[in-house]
């Protein structure tokens, strides 16, 4: 058998694909008895707003063609959950539901205030009996076949970032183990990620927390393409052990803390400033993972005299605030604002 004729099958057997039209008052119910996960891990964090929502009910009372909906189907627990139209599933899952009232509807503005029960009798049960195209792969399915077919729907208008790439690509223990750890808030506070905000939908909460634990690892070595190696973090550690995401989550957790006792707000920002940087966030991060206990501990004493020494880095060290706000990917910058601030906590 040639080589292509050997892909071809494989692929063949990679993804089993049933459809099937499925009425909105049957998807409801489904979701409601979790059969249908409209909320799986690997999915965006964006969220539409009530009128998008509303826009999409207006679309099926108007009886216009709605894109299908792709289901993977869980090898364990035999659930479905959604890979692609979950904004759809969660618009028409609150309208039934009685929580989404009607906004922004132009050119039939009756309908804007009213929710399922607002209805007419007539109009309710015609909309429970409008019907959705289910897209399904089976519990045969091949793991990463899934997550390709995620990101194929998913790139095909606005581009996944880095971060929500490898929330798909490299889902697992250790993915899991992130959005844990990015749950901290603390972390989120100073980089202003709450919901909902751009922060939040662009998951800068988890990207820092694989930036710190990447660069942590390799910084001594670090060649450059700061992506590739976060990316290059996570394929290695995806199946990592328990005890080794117990370790990191610890040492997240006693740096985070330290960071937060010795700067208090204004750590991972400049002086007078009120916007975190990732690099300084590098800097005192990294530092602390890399510094004894005791030192860590004098630190919090000394606090007043470690930001005074931080902020005269700003004030006189003009490689220092470069290193930490421009060019940041380059190893020899990486390096300096590591190697400084290391030099200001053991003093």
């Amino acid at each position: 058998m040639d080589e292509l004729t050997k892909w071809y099958n494989e692929a063949q057997d990679a993804l089993i694909v049933e459809s099937s039209d499925a009425t909105l008052d049957t998807i409801v119910s489904r979701i409601k008895r979790g059969s249908i996960d409209i909320d799986p891990k690997f999915q965006r964090r964006e969220r539409w707003t009530s009128r998008q929502q509303s826009l999409l009910i207006e679309s099926l009372l108007r009886n216009l063609p709605i894109p299908p909906v792709y289901l993977a189907q869980d090898a364990a627990s035999g659930r479905f959950t959604v890979i692609d139209g979950k904004q759809r599933l969660t618009a028409v899952n609150a309208f039934l539901s009685g929580e989404l009232a009607l906004v922004g509807i132009e050119g039939n503005e009756e309908l804007n205030g009213r929710r399922i029960y607002d209805l007419p009798v007539a109009v309710q049960d015609g909309l429970t009996m409008k019907s959705i195209r289910l897209i399904q792969l089976s519990r045969q399915s091949n793991l990463s076949a899934v997550h390709e077919v995620f990101l194929r729907l998913n790139t095909g208008g606005e581009i996944l970032n880095a971060q929500e790439v490898r929330n798909v690509a490299y889902s697992g223990a250790m993915n899991d183990a992130v959005y844990r750890m990015a749950e901290c808030p603390f972390l989120r506070k100073q980089f202003k990620v709450k919901q909902p905000s751009p922060a939040y939908s662009r998951m800068v909460d988890a990207e820092m927390i694989v930036r710190f634990l990447a660069l942590n690892e390799k910084w001594k070595t670090f060649s450059g393409g700061l992506r590739q190696s976060l990316d290059d973090f996570m394929q290695d550690h995806r199946f990592a052990a328990p005890d080794e995401i117990e370790r990191l989550e610890r040492m997240f957790a006693k740096c985070i803390d330290a960071a937060e006792a010795i700067w208090g707000d204004s750590a991972f920002k400049r002086p007078g400033r009120d916007q975190a940087l990732a690099g300084l966030f590098d800097a005192e991060m990294v530092a602390l993972a890399s510094v004894r206990d005791s030192v860590i501990e004098r630190a919090k004493v000394q606090r007043v005299e470690i930001r005074e020494r931080v902020d005269r880095m700003f004030a006189e060290n003009l490689r220092f605030d470069q290193s930490v706000r421009q060019a940041t990917n380059t190893p020899d910058r990486l390096k300096y604002r590591i190697e400084t601030m290391l030099e200001i906590l053991n003093g």
